[in-house]
C-alpha cells in the first residue's frame, strides 16, 4: 500500500467525498479521501453525533470500483476509528445493509458485528388496518390519548415546518435547514402522503410516506420522546392506511427495528411477508 494515502479532506476536496457519499449530506461530518498513486480512490465519513445505545458515531466509506480490492477500504475504516477514538465509544454503519451482502461481509472483516437489525415487510393495507382500527379505538375509549390529538396531512394544513425538521434531525443527525427543503418539496409533490401527529399546538410525531407508483411507502416515522409507545404512532398509522384503502393502493411497504416489537407483530397478524432484513453494524473503539 506504498502508493495509497489516507488523509482528511481539505475543503476543495470536500465535493468529491460528497459525490462518493451522498447519504452524508446535510449531516454534521468530517470527511477523509484516499488516494492511489495520486489519485483519487475512495472517500470516508465520520459523523459527529452519537447514535443509539452503545454510543457511536456514523461511519460511511466508499472505494471508486477500479481501485477495491487493494485495502482502501479497510484503511478508511482504521482512519475514521482513528479520529474518533476518545471521542465516542464506536462506530455505526451509517446505512443498515443486508445481511449476506458484500458490504456486510467487508464490515465482519473489519472488526463491526451488527447489533441493530431492521425487517422490511410488505402487506395488505386493508389488513393492517382491519388490525389497528380496534386498537386505536380502544385508545380513546379508555382516554390514552390528548383530547385535542390529531392527525394531518403536510400537504393539507399549515404546520410548522421547522419543528417537523428539528424532530427529525433530533431522530437522524441531519440539517434541519435540509429537512425543511425535504418538507417543502414533499409539501408540493402530488405523491406525498405524509402525516403530522399533533396535541394542540405541539408536533409529537411525523410519518414520511408516499405512493410509489400504487404502493403505499413508509419512509420513515418519528415520534417525540415522550409520546413513544403510544397514541400518535396508531393515529399515524392509521390515517396513512385509510387514505391508502380509499385510493387503492397495494400494497404497503415498511420497515421496523428490532426495538419496536409492536410493529412487527401487527404486520405478521395482518399477514405481512417480509421482504428483507437488514442490521446497522457496530465497532466498539478499545
Amino acid at each position: 500500500m506504498t502508493d495509497i494515502s489516507i488523509a482528511k479532506a481539505r475543503e476543495h476536496e470536500a465535493p468529491a467525498c460528497l459525490a462518493l457519499l451522498p447519504e452524508t449530506v446535510g449531516s454534521p461530518s468530517e470527511y477523509l479521501i484516499a488516494r492511489k498513486g495520486g489519485e483519487f480512490a475512495g472517500a470516508g465519513a465520520v459523523l459527529w453525533a452519537n447514535w443509539h445505545q452503545p454510543a457511536g458515531f456514523g461511519v460511511a466509506v466508499r472505494v471508486i470500483e477500479p481501485a477495491r480490492g487493494r485495502g482502501i477500504g479497510r484503511g478508511l475504516i482504521e482512519a475514521a476509528a482513528e479520529l474518533a477514538d476518545g471521542e465516542t465509544e464506536g462506530l455505526w454503519s451509517l446505512q443498515a445493509t443486508p445481511l449476506e451482502s458484500a458490504a456486510a461481509k467487508f464490515l465482519g472483516a473489519c472488526g463491526f458485528v451488527p447489533r441493530r437489525t431492521e425487517h422490511y415487510f410488505e402487506v395488505d393495507p386493508v389488513a393492517l388496518l382491519d388490525e389497528i382500527k380496534p386498537i386505536a379505538q380502544r385508545y380513546r375509549e379508555h382516554g390514552r390519548m390528548p383530547q385535542d390529538a390529531d392527525v394531518v396531512f403536510l400537504s393539507e394544513a399549515e404546520v410548522p415546518l421547522d419543528e417537523i425538521a428539528w424532530l427529525l434531525a433530533r431522530e437522524f443527525n441531519s440539517s434541519p435547514v435540509l429537512n425543511v427543503q425535504d418538507l417543502r418539496r414533499r409539501r408540493a409533490d402530488a405523491a406525498d402522503r405524509t402525516l403530522v401527529a399533533r396535541a394542540g399546538p405541539e408536533v409529537v410525531g411525523v410519518l414520511l410516506c408516499r405512493d410509489q407508483n400504487g404502493v403505499a411507502v413508509v419512509d420513515a416515522r418519528v415520534v417525540a420522546r415522550q409520546w413513544r409507545s403510544g397514541w400518535p404512532n396508531l393515529l399515524m398509522l392509521e390515517a396513512a392506511l385509510s387514505r391508502a384503502q380509499a385510493e387503492g393502493l397495494k400494497p404497503a411497504r415498511f420497515f421496523s427495528d428490532d426495538a419496536v416489537h409492536e410493529t412487527r407483530n401487527l404486520a405478521r397478524r395482518a399477514l405481512g411477508k417480509q421482504t428483507d432484513l437488514k442490521a446497522r453494524y457496530y465497532l466498539a473503539l478499545d
